[in-house]
């Protein structure tokens, strides 16, 4: 499902800090039963850093997401988006990441670098912080 940017929001994106903000005023546009969900988002970018889409890729519960490769990197692939980014949010507000959060972001790391699209970040937000992978 395509995510519509915050209508303050500008396109372009100088840095983490950007996306952070972005994501989590998106997330604090859901009622606060569904901000404890996990949501992992895919956003791509063109070669100018701009914002070419958002993509909610998976809902997930209160501490899991299942996430397919697959489903991360269709819309990059059929944009021809050459950078992507990568963000999930953990409900709990606890922002380190887990083994399987790691594990996860060099394995898309690894297959993006196939298609040749560049994993910028993964970014782990709250509902008031954010850290990178």
């Amino acid at each position: 499902m395509t995510v519509r940017l915050p209508k303050d929001e500008d396109k372009h994106i100088s840095g983490t800090d950007d996306i952070a903000r972005i994501r989590q005023k998106v997330l604090w546009r859901q009622n606060k039963l569904h901000r404890q969900k996990e949501y992992f988002w895919t956003i791509g970018l063109n070669v100018a850093n701009d914002i070419e889409y958002i993509e909610l890729v998976t809902i997930g519960t209160s501490n899991r997401n299942i996430v397919d490769p697959v489903d991360v990197l269709s819309m990059p692939v059929s944009k021809k988006c050459k950078k992507i980014i990568l963000c999930h949010n953990h409900p709990s507000g606890k922002l380190e990441p887990s083994e399987a959060d790691i594990a996860f972001t060099e394995r898309m790391e690894k297959a993006a670098a196939i298609m040749k699209i560049n994993l910028l970040d993964h970014i782990i937000i709250s509902e008031v912080n954010y850290v990178t992978i």
